[in-house]
């Protein structure tokens, strides 16, 4: 077709058959613009129908394994005798729990979230004295959006999840501190001192250290000092720990 007015207006001589040439021309070109929106708009219908459908589908895997798990858990439960076991499941403080692995793995999430303990963060501060110490987790902070300024969630630019972190403060000397915290919390990387506070990035991810009025020169020259590491978590038996034989299948062990 376009070939065919091509032709007809390279051939026609009078004004009435240019202008049938043209007319001829702008139809085919609205043919064509038709067509294309149609098709677009098609696609478009065809891309959300199916990403409808995966929703849909996720939806239905999800809740298939939800009802798996709960259904796994109810023969677990179900297939233990021991007493001592099936009253473990419950708690005074927290409630029952379907199985054991449930309570345990809630106790653990508690542990990691609130005790003191598998993260260590140390601070060169250069204070010359023990201060106290402050912790705070936040995350997409000023500076720290992985998509730029103002890219978090809600484009906060003072931060989200902010949250007051229990800690265990080691004063190791004068002008060095051990912050004790919980495991959840641990980030890769080093603490350096900004303007007030020592702060440790990762991602999007931060802890501030506010340990109160410092000494801004002092605290920046012990910057190369900070670092951070992950508590081992083992426990040795002290050195005046012995054993006394009872009898011969049994030991006693004693502290002196």
């Amino acid at each position: 077709m376009a070939q065919t007015v091509a032709k007809w207006l390279r051939e026609k001589m009078y004004g009435k058959d240019v202008r049938e040439a043209l007319a001829q021309w702008t139809i085919f070109t609205a043919k064509i613009a038709e067509y294309l929106v149609n098709d677009e708009a098609a696609f478009k219908l065809d891309v959300l129908r199916t990403k409808n459908d995966l929703v849909a589908r996720q939806t239905q895997v999800e809740s298939r394994q939800t009802d798996l798990e709960n259904a796994f858990k109810s023969v677990i439960s179900n297939a233990t005798k021991d007493s001592e076991v099936i009253l473990a499941r419950s708690s005074s403080r927290y409630g029952a729990y379907l199985t054991l692995d449930d309570r345990i793995e809630y106790l653990e999430q508690l542990i990691g979230s609130y005790v003191p303990s598998g993260f260590t963060v140390t601070i060169k501060h250069n204070q010359n004295r023990n201060p106290d110490v402050k912790v705070r987790y936040y995350e997409y902070a000023l500076g720290t959006e992985p998509d730029g300024i103002g890219t978090g969630p809600k484009g906060s630019f003072g931060g989200t999840n902010n949250v007051d972190v229990p800690a265990t403060v080691e004063y190791k000397d004068a002008n060095t501190v051990l912050v004790h915290l919980p495991t959840n919390y641990r980030l890769t990387g080093a603490p350096i001192f900004e303007q007030d506070k020592w702060r440790l990035i990762d991602g999007y991810k931060a802890l501030s250290f506010d340990l109160g009025t410092v000494d801004t020169t002092a605290a920046i020259k012990g910057n190369s000092g900070n670092s951070t590491s992950q508590d081992n978590n083992v426990i040795t038996a002290p050195q005046n720990l012995h054993a006394t034989a009872i009898n011969d299948t049994t030991e006693k062990l004693i502290w002196e």
